[in-house]
């Protein structure tokens, strides 16, 4: 689940300083929550993988919100900003 967290991550400061565009952005959280969902069990304590399945999810709806035109970048934008606030290194 922190690998994939980590792909979306990795990716945000570059599409906040706006070398990315949203889409690229979107796409790359809808394939790390799909990632981490795949990845099923986790063996962090439980508070932890609570708040990693949260972040995923939090990944997809925003992701494919975006994707499907419900949302515009502002909104991603904001998502990764929080995104990089938790979970950040």
């Amino acid at each position: 689940m922190h690998a994939a967290l980590g792909q979306a991550l990795a990716v945000a400061p570059s599409f906040l300083r706006g070398e990315v565009d949203a889409g690229h952005m979107a796409n790359t959280m809808v394939a790390a929550a799909r990632q981490g969902l795949q990845a099923g069990a986790s063996l962090e304590p439980p508070a932890q993988a609570r708040a990693l399945g949260a972040a995923l999810h939090e990944l997809q709806v925003c992701g494919s919100g975006y994707l499907a035109g419900r949302c515009d970048g502002a909104c991603v934008a904001r998502t990764m900003t929080a995104m990089l606030r938790e979970f950040g290194r």
